[in-house]
């Protein structure tokens, strides 16, 4: 019935959530650990040069956004639909991702802008005080959006193994009026 149908609505849409979610996980955690510690070795022009090209990926600001909508999506339609086991883990995931959205928004992405607004390499006066200014807190607010960004992805996968246990364990219930 339509109870199902809701059930299987909101299971899509974690299950979407987490697909999204995922992906973004895992390119915070490579630049965390591969990106940027091999960018550290480079000299400055290079540096400075690679991370303004990184700043141009339309795909990643779609999937960033789009794991944070289809979080709340999910959240709004468990609460809708009764509070099931997994909106609390839903709403984990969310207020994670929240945290990894407010850093992104905060700090990560006012400093791609800063050194995107430094202009070509080849024309920056001081590319070690351009770097100085960048590489520090970028790396740092990374390593917090890499740690809670996982937390959200396991909190989100939760969610979903407990939505779907709660799904099955009611349609293999008898409803109240069937014959035993």
């Amino acid at each position: 019935g339509d109870r199902f149908d809701a059930n299987g609505r909101t299971g899509l849409v974690l299950g979407a959530a987490l697909v999204l979610k995922a992906p973004v996980t895992a390119l915070i955690y490579t630049f965390s650990v591969a990106v940027m510690p091999n960018l550290a070795g480079a000299d400055d022009r290079t540096f400075v040069a690679t991370m303004q090209r990184f700043n141009d990926n339309p795909v990643f600001q779609l999937t960033f956004t789009g794991a944070l909508v289809l979080t709340v999506l999910a959240a709004v339609l468990q609460r809708r639909h009764g509070p099931g086991v997994a909106v609390r883990w839903t709403v984990a995931a969310l207020v994670l991702y929240g945290i990894v959205f407010a850093v992104t928004l905060g700090i990560n992405i006012p400093l791609n802008n800063e050194i995107d607004q430094a202009g070509d390499p080849d024309r920056i006066a001081d590319l070690a005080h351009v770097r100085n200014q960048f590489e520090g807190p970028w790396v740092a607010a990374n390593i917090v959006r890499t740690l809670f960004s996982t937390a959200a992805v396991a909190a989100l996968a939760r969610a979903l193994l407990l939505h779907g246990r709660s799904t099955a364990d009611r349609k293999a219930r008898p409803s109240a009026g069937a014959p035993s």
